[in-house]
């Protein structure tokens, strides 16, 4: 009975939630004081609830709740000063205004402080000058340096002056919790010399060695059990629950190292691009702050970037990440040089000027070269735009393909269209599609769909922050209340009644957060980093999250055979994304997607092992997320997301050549009925070859064993895909 009222509007569900509050029969009403008139609110069209007051009025809810302990539980994790926030917003209704201009930035999530190792605020000499055990939440204890073995002792610098902070059997965990192991050392580096110390040890004790930053990919690429883990981020002591004092933002790290230094190579020219040495211990955050900063003939940008800012160059380089937009590559494919320590120790450079050859292997290595220490990137001159983004009927957004009928799409998102609505519908998404920015994303279950598409332009005038100061704050304020509403008991017994209650407030309030710009008028100007990261506080918010990109193909023909400016077969895009959605509603008893439907185009890759290469026309990036306490029910639901989108064939009638995102989950699934890494063995079968061969001329070349470097730098997954029977 009541899964069936997920084929309802959302407005219906939210009132049938707020029926069973107001029943005097069940004490639920008590328990969640306030949320039945919130939701009533949120349906009246006669009623305005700002989207500040709103996130304010659900915290309320569990705050005043008697029984139900969840926002004091969840207050628990965040430091005094963040908590002082939160009571401040919710409890004392101080707005979002003043708070934001005390607020600094969104801090480390709370699961990266439950991850990262914890170091002391002198991390020079964190050893001599602390004999008090620390600890981290993890693990709760920190072995103190005399405890360490003595050959584990290493340092930052040639004088031995800076030791390089270690741990011993420092449990790992990845942010997405899919990956768990025990290394049996794990360092903080923070300077290449240090780095080059630690292979070094690594190599006189056979041990392998990897690197990690946020540790926000989902598929085993990190360290093992016993082996070591060079960890390019260390939080303070200050950071570690509950001692944590420090205002959110970037001082939570050890700053003005050289693994998170940014320079300029060379002068920047107007109007011409520019290169920019970057230490892979950077993040998102710390570039995005130092773009905005530079100003005349250095104002500089990257084209394209991952929306996240919690995430590092190190992290995202690795396994070829990506932005949007048909005519933007990867951003392995901005890497001009890459320096990295390779098995011997030694620091090694390789760059498209000398080296053109080797960098389609190496600017998308996996960390199988070695550990990377700086990659230099290709920037542009700054540019702008003024963001427009609209909340869209789902069938006007993306147009159901040819083939699905009406009747077949679920009642509440159906409406009527004329032939010329229909056809205008198509036209609009097929020319948004081929923007500069192509980012479309579905709430569960809601009736219409954020279309985030837009064009740059280098013209300035009337930028400005984006997202403000008092947003940020309320981006952040809103992951504490999903925390809250993952975490409740009492909005548990709610979720028991009603499978997809959870999935509709969060749905509704996610798409409720999102700007919806009508006229054209109140255009968001703003600089292009800031419109690339346009969501600040996504990291605070576990999820699983499974992405393949599929090749866009050709009307007429084969790929193979496609030109890049041939036209564009839309319809297997629409068809994908309407696969997911049906999908969503197939799975009605349990809901297991709560987090968006996303959906970005992009462009080919140049990348050796990029999913992306040979997509002459680009490429459609789509992937599925729910939160991460969904873990039993996500697994079979993402799988048979991914079965409809395997099936997609071309217009030959050949399974199109789609893989996954290498950093997102994938190692356990299957591609009709194979694992998924034997069909990728096969996908990538000449580019595996091609990578191994560059590999092993880039170690002749550079006086360093192949072999030797896979049992240095590999790992189980990258046994199997790139040296298993080779």
């Amino acid at each position: 009975m009541s899964t069936d009222l997920v084929f309802e509007k959302s407005g219906s569900r939210l009132l049938t939630l707020s029926a069973k509050l107001h029943d005097h029969h069940d004490k639920l009403g008590k328990e969640l004081p306030g949320l039945a008139q919130l939701l009533e609110d949120i349906v009246d069209p006669d009623t305005d609830v700002p989207r500040e007051d709103s996130v304010r009025r659900l915290l309320r809810v569990f705050w005043e709740s008697e029984t139900d302990g969840t926002y004091s539980s969840i207050l628990g994790h965040y430091s005094t000063k963040e908590k002082d926030f939160i009571r401040a917003f919710v409890e004392d209704k101080k707005p979002a205004t003043d708070l934001g201009h005390e607020f600094d930035d969104v801090g480390v999530s709370l699961g990266s402080r439950e991850e990262l190792p914890v170091l002391d605020e002198d991390s020079s000499d964190s050893h001599t000058h602390h004999s008090e055990a620390l600890f981290s939440t993890i693990s709760k204890t920190f072995k103190s340096f005399e405890e360490h073995i003595e050959h584990a002792t290493l340092y930052n610098d040639e004088t031995k002056k800076a030791k390089i902070a270690v741990y011993v059997d420092e449990k790992f965990q990845n942010w997405g919790l899919t990956v768990k192991n025990t290394p049996s050392l794990t360092f903080v580096p923070s300077t290449s010399h240090g780095i080059q110390q630690i292979v070094k040890y690594a190599k006189t004790r056979g041990l392998k060695v990897r690197a990690s930053g946020y540790r926000h990919s989902w598929s085993p690429m990190f360290s093992e059990d016993g082996q070591i883990v060079i960890s390019t981020l260390g939080l303070y002591r200050s950071t570690v629950l509950p001692n944590l004092e420090s205002l959110p933002g970037s001082q939570f790290f050890v700053r003005g190292t050289e693994l998170n230094s940014i320079d300029f190579v060379g002068v920047p020219q107007k109007g011409q691009k520019r290169l920019v040495r970057i230490g892979t211990a950077v993040t998102n955050q710390m570039f995005r702050r130092w773009c905005n900063k530079q100003k005349l003939d250095a104002a500089s940008t990257l084209p394209l970037n991952v929306i996240m800012v919690e995430i590092t160059f190190g992290g995202s380089n690795a396994p070829i990440c990506h932005g949007a937009g048909r005519k933007h590559p990867t951003l392995s494919d901005l890497v001009h040089t890459i320096e990295y320590v390779d098995v011997n120790g030694n620091m090694q450079t390789i760059s498209k000027d000398k080296d053109p050859s080797f960098m389609a292997v190496a600017s998308g290595c996996f960390g199988l070269l070695g550990i990377v220490t700086h990659i230099t990137l290709e920037l542009d001159p700054m540019t702008y735009t003024a963001m427009v983004p609209r909340k869209i009927p789902v069938m006007q957004a993306i147009p159901p393909p040819p083939g699905l009928a009406d009747e077949d799409i679920p009642e509440p998102l159906r409406i009527k269209m004329s032939p010329q609505q229909r056809a205008e519908a198509q036209a609009n998404f097929e020319n948004q599609a081929q923007w500069f920015y192509s980012e479309w994303f579905w709430f569960p279950y809601t009736t219409k769909v954020w279309v985030n598409c837009w064009n740059n332009t280098e013209d300035g005038q009337g930028a400005e922050e984006y997202p403000s100061k008092a947003e940020v704050f309320v981006q952040w304020a809103e992951t504490v209340a999903i925390q809250v509403i993952q975490e409740s008991e009492a909005f548990f017994k709610l979720q028991n009644l009603f499978p997809w209650a959870q999935a509709t407030l969060l749905s509704k309030l996610g798409l409720y957060a999102m700007p919806d710009i009508t006229d054209p008028k109140n255009a968001i100007k703003t600089n292009l980093p800031d419109a690339l990261h346009f969501r600040r506080a996504i990291q605070n918010v576990r999820v699983r999250d499974m992405e393949l990109e599929i090749p866009l193909q050709p009307k007429v023909g084969s790929l193979k055979d496609a030109g890049p400016d041939d036209p564009i077969d839309w319809s297997l895009v629409q068809k994908a994304w309407w696969d997911a959605i049906l999908a969503a509603y197939k799975h009605k008893d349990t809901c297991p997607q709560r987090m968006p439907l996303e959906m970005r185009i992009t462009g080919s890759s140049n990348v050796t092992m990029a999913p992306f290469r040979g997509h002459i026309l680009g490429t459609c990036s789509i992937e599925v997320l729910t939160l991460q306490n969904m873990e039993a029910k996500w697994s079979p639901y993402a799988q048979y997301v991914l079965d409809q989108w395997m099936e997609l064939k071309d217009n030959q009638g050949q399974y199109l050549e789609t893989r996954p995102h290498w950093a997102k989950e994938w190692s356990t699934m299957t591609v009709r009925g194979r694992p998924m890494i034997e069909y990728l063995k096969e996908s990538y079968r000449d580019a595996i070859v091609e990578f191994r061969n560059t590999l092993g001329q880039i170690a002749k070349a550079q006086g360093w064993d192949l072999e030797e470097a896979r049992h240095r730098f590999s790992n189980e997954l990258f046994d199997k895909i790139f040296f298993a029977g080779k």
